[in-house]
């Protein structure tokens, strides 16, 4: 069973930006850009940086709660079995107890949001969340082979 050991011990890649909306989009493309460098071809690319967006914009929203001032830190780890993306940041932990989603029902009540871990569960082989010390983790692998 692969597991994180297949990466390097430090990140190949590192970027820290603030918690500012309108920076989603150059997140998104560098996680695309950094996808298809690893040799996953566009498409899956794409779904990659799609995964990467619902995390940090979770964070934004719910973590910090749209203060713009706070810092996010993103490392990329390259490696030939495949990808993993760690997102770090401070402020309220996630809460994904929830994590069952009846999309019928949402779209009942014309609800929207409430689909990102999920759908990054759907995209990413590995979906997993931690917090030591006040510092939150959502830590993604997309593994160039099927799980």
């Amino acid at each position: 069973m692969k597991n994180s050991a297949a990466f390097p011990p430090k990140p190949d890649f590192s970027i820290t930006i603030l918690s500012q909306t309108q920076l989603l989009k150059m997140v998104v493309e560098l996680t695309r850009h950094i996808a298809t460098l690893s040799q996953f071809p566009l498409q899956e690319a794409q779904k990659i940086s799609l995964a990467i967006d619902e995390a940090v914009t979770n964070v934004i929203k719910h973590s910090y709660r749209n203060e713009a001032d706070r810092e996010i830190r993103i490392e990329f780890f390259l490696a030939p079995a495949g990808l993993r993306i760690r997102i770090f940041y401070r402020g309220l932990a996630p809460d994904i107890s929830g994590e069952e989603v009846n999309i019928g029902r949402m779209i009942k009540k014309k609800r929207k949001g409430g689909l990102g871990v999920k759908l990054m569960k759907t995209i990413m082989d590995s979906v997993v969340y931690t917090s030591v010390d006040g510092e939150n983790c959502c830590e993604m692998i997309k593994w160039r082979t099927a799980k």
